[in-house]
Protein backbone atom coordinates (compact mmCIF):
# COMPACT_ATOMS: atom_id res chain seq x y z
CA UNK A 1 0.00 0.00 0.00
CA UNK A 2 1.09 3.47 -0.68
CA UNK A 3 -0.54 6.76 0.66
CA UNK A 4 0.52 10.28 0.27
CA UNK A 5 -1.41 12.99 2.27
CA UNK A 6 -0.76 16.65 2.03
CA UNK A 7 -3.07 19.85 3.26
CA UNK A 8 -4.00 22.16 0.25
CA UNK A 9 -5.57 25.69 0.10
CA UNK A 10 -9.41 24.63 0.04
CA UNK A 11 -10.77 25.57 -2.89
CA UNK A 12 -13.67 27.55 -4.20
CA UNK A 13 -15.82 24.85 -6.28
CA UNK A 14 -15.25 21.07 -6.92
CA UNK A 15 -17.22 19.47 -9.56
CA UNK A 16 -17.42 15.45 -10.20
CA UNK A 17 -19.55 13.34 -12.52
CA UNK A 18 -20.31 12.07 -15.79
CA UNK A 19 -19.75 14.93 -18.63
CA UNK A 20 -22.88 14.18 -20.22
CA UNK A 21 -24.97 14.39 -16.92
CA UNK A 22 -23.74 18.22 -17.00
CA UNK A 23 -25.00 18.94 -20.48
CA UNK A 24 -28.12 16.66 -20.52
CA UNK A 25 -29.59 18.07 -16.91
CA UNK A 26 -28.04 21.83 -16.62
CA UNK A 27 -31.68 22.57 -16.83
CA UNK A 28 -32.55 20.03 -14.38
CA UNK A 29 -30.74 20.92 -10.83
CA UNK A 30 -32.78 18.61 -8.55
CA UNK A 31 -31.55 15.66 -11.59
CA UNK A 32 -27.99 16.78 -11.68
CA UNK A 33 -27.87 17.12 -7.88
CA UNK A 34 -28.60 13.29 -7.68
CA UNK A 35 -25.84 12.36 -10.19
CA UNK A 36 -22.67 14.72 -9.78
CA UNK A 37 -20.89 16.43 -7.12
CA UNK A 38 -21.05 20.12 -7.05
CA UNK A 39 -19.90 21.26 -3.82
CA UNK A 40 -18.79 24.96 -2.81
CA UNK A 41 -17.28 24.26 1.22
CA UNK A 42 -18.56 26.06 3.91
CA UNK A 43 -16.66 29.93 5.51
CA UNK A 44 -14.15 28.53 7.40
CA UNK A 45 -13.24 24.86 6.20
CA UNK A 46 -9.88 23.75 5.54
CA UNK A 47 -9.18 20.67 2.49
CA UNK A 48 -6.17 18.15 2.11
CA UNK A 49 -5.86 15.85 -0.54
CA UNK A 50 -5.09 11.85 0.04
CA UNK A 51 -3.65 9.81 -2.71
CA UNK A 52 -3.73 6.20 -1.95
CA UNK A 53 -2.63 2.77 -4.32
CA UNK A 54 -3.77 -0.43 -2.49
CA UNK A 55 -3.84 -4.22 -3.43
CA UNK A 56 -7.33 -5.69 -3.46
CA UNK A 57 -6.36 -9.22 -1.20
CA UNK A 58 -9.24 -11.14 -3.27
CA UNK A 59 -7.76 -9.97 -6.28
CA UNK A 60 -4.46 -10.26 -6.56
CA UNK A 61 -2.35 -8.24 -8.99
CA UNK A 62 -5.11 -5.44 -8.68
CA UNK A 63 -3.98 -2.14 -7.96
CA UNK A 64 -6.89 0.07 -7.14
CA UNK A 65 -5.36 4.14 -6.95
CA UNK A 66 -7.88 6.98 -5.54
CA UNK A 67 -7.68 10.47 -4.52
CA UNK A 68 -9.91 11.42 -1.84
CA UNK A 69 -10.72 15.28 -0.78
CA UNK A 70 -11.27 16.12 2.04
CA UNK A 71 -13.34 19.39 3.91
CA UNK A 72 -13.66 20.12 7.63
CA UNK A 73 -12.68 22.97 9.95
CA UNK A 74 -8.79 23.17 10.65
CA UNK A 75 -9.07 21.22 13.85
CA UNK A 76 -10.85 18.09 13.29
CA UNK A 77 -9.26 18.24 9.54
CA UNK A 78 -6.87 15.51 10.23
CA UNK A 79 -8.91 13.01 12.21
CA UNK A 80 -11.08 13.12 8.70
CA UNK A 81 -7.83 12.64 7.13
CA UNK A 82 -7.44 9.62 8.70
CA UNK A 83 -10.55 8.22 7.73
CA UNK A 84 -11.95 8.30 11.08
CA UNK A 85 -15.35 10.26 12.66
CA UNK A 86 -16.71 11.29 15.98
CA UNK A 87 -19.21 8.44 17.47
CA UNK A 88 -22.08 11.60 17.20
CA UNK A 89 -21.81 11.69 13.75
CA UNK A 90 -23.89 10.46 11.11
CA UNK A 91 -22.90 10.10 7.24
CA UNK A 92 -25.37 11.06 3.99
CA UNK A 93 -23.77 9.00 0.98
CA UNK A 94 -24.44 9.73 -2.82
CA UNK A 95 -22.00 7.06 -5.08
CA UNK A 96 -20.71 8.65 -8.80
CA UNK A 97 -21.63 6.83 -11.68
CA UNK A 98 -20.84 7.17 -15.68
CA UNK A 99 -22.78 6.03 -18.44
CA UNK A 100 -20.40 7.27 -21.29
CA UNK A 101 -17.07 5.31 -19.86
CA UNK A 102 -15.67 9.14 -18.99
CA UNK A 103 -16.29 11.38 -16.10
CA UNK A 104 -15.51 15.30 -15.47
CA UNK A 105 -13.37 17.00 -12.61
CA UNK A 106 -13.02 20.62 -12.16
CA UNK A 107 -11.78 22.73 -9.69
CA UNK A 108 -12.01 26.35 -9.40
CA UNK A 109 -11.83 26.69 -13.36
CA UNK A 110 -9.27 23.85 -14.10
CA UNK A 111 -10.35 21.09 -15.38
CA UNK A 112 -9.98 17.47 -17.24
CA UNK A 113 -12.13 14.86 -19.03
CA UNK A 114 -10.55 11.16 -17.73
CA UNK A 115 -11.50 8.31 -19.80
CA UNK A 116 -12.38 5.34 -17.50
CA UNK A 117 -12.69 2.55 -19.78
CA UNK A 118 -15.98 1.47 -18.00
CA UNK A 119 -19.71 2.40 -16.70
CA UNK A 120 -20.45 2.15 -13.44
CA UNK A 121 -19.35 4.31 -10.19
CA UNK A 122 -16.38 5.76 -9.71
CA UNK A 123 -16.45 7.91 -7.28
CA UNK A 124 -18.33 9.26 -3.96
CA UNK A 125 -19.87 12.19 -2.28
CA UNK A 126 -20.16 11.97 1.99
CA UNK A 127 -21.37 14.52 4.45
CA UNK A 128 -20.31 14.03 8.02
CA UNK A 129 -23.36 15.49 10.10
CA UNK A 130 -24.90 15.85 13.23
CA UNK A 131 -28.50 16.85 14.17
CA UNK A 132 -29.50 19.26 16.54
CA UNK A 133 -33.16 19.84 17.31
CA UNK A 134 -33.88 18.36 14.12
CA UNK A 135 -31.22 20.10 12.55
CA UNK A 136 -28.42 19.05 9.98
CA UNK A 137 -24.75 20.40 10.14
CA UNK A 138 -22.46 19.36 8.33
CA UNK A 139 -19.09 18.81 9.95
CA UNK A 140 -16.97 17.96 7.01
CA UNK A 141 -17.58 17.04 3.65
CA UNK A 142 -15.34 13.70 1.36
CA UNK A 143 -15.12 13.49 -2.25
CA UNK A 144 -13.63 10.46 -3.38
CA UNK A 145 -12.61 9.56 -6.85
CA UNK A 146 -11.46 6.20 -8.13
CA UNK A 147 -8.80 6.41 -10.95
CA UNK A 148 -8.48 4.48 -14.23
CA UNK A 149 -6.56 1.03 -13.76
CA UNK A 150 -4.20 2.08 -16.43
CA UNK A 151 -3.27 5.35 -14.16
CA UNK A 152 -0.11 4.86 -12.08
CA UNK A 153 0.08 6.68 -9.00
CA UNK A 154 2.52 9.45 -10.49
CA UNK A 155 0.00 10.18 -12.95
CA UNK A 156 -2.65 10.48 -10.17
CA UNK A 157 -0.01 12.65 -8.35
CA UNK A 158 0.36 14.95 -11.14
CA UNK A 159 -3.40 15.31 -11.83
CA UNK A 160 -3.95 15.92 -7.85
CA UNK A 161 -1.23 18.81 -8.18
CA UNK A 162 -2.54 20.33 -11.30
CA UNK A 163 -6.26 20.32 -9.62
CA UNK A 164 -4.51 22.05 -6.30
CA UNK A 165 -1.70 24.18 -7.50
CA UNK A 166 -0.41 24.98 -4.02
CA UNK A 167 0.19 21.01 -3.40
CA UNK A 168 3.47 20.85 -4.77
CA UNK A 169 4.67 23.69 -2.67
CA UNK A 170 3.03 21.94 0.12
CA UNK A 171 5.16 19.04 -0.51
CA UNK A 172 8.31 20.36 -1.15
CA UNK A 173 7.68 21.97 1.81
CA UNK A 174 7.01 18.94 4.02
CA UNK A 175 9.90 17.31 2.44
CA UNK A 176 12.53 20.14 3.47
CA UNK A 177 10.86 20.08 6.94
CA UNK A 178 11.57 16.23 7.09
CA UNK A 179 14.91 16.71 5.94
CA UNK A 180 15.46 19.41 8.52
CA UNK A 181 14.88 16.97 11.06
CA UNK A 182 16.51 14.10 10.02
CA UNK A 183 19.81 16.36 9.88
CA UNK A 184 19.09 17.56 13.36
CA UNK A 185 19.01 13.80 14.55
Amino acid sequence: MRKETIRIKCPKRVQFGDPMYFEDYKDDPEKLQKLVVDYRPQPGFKAGVSLVETEHPEYPGFIARTMTVYFAPEQHLPIYMDEKMYASQKTERKKIGVDTACYLIEVDGRYEDIKTGGDGYWGDYQELYREINGKKYIDAVVISIAMPDEQSFEEMKHLAEYFFEDMSREMVTEKAGRKKEQERS
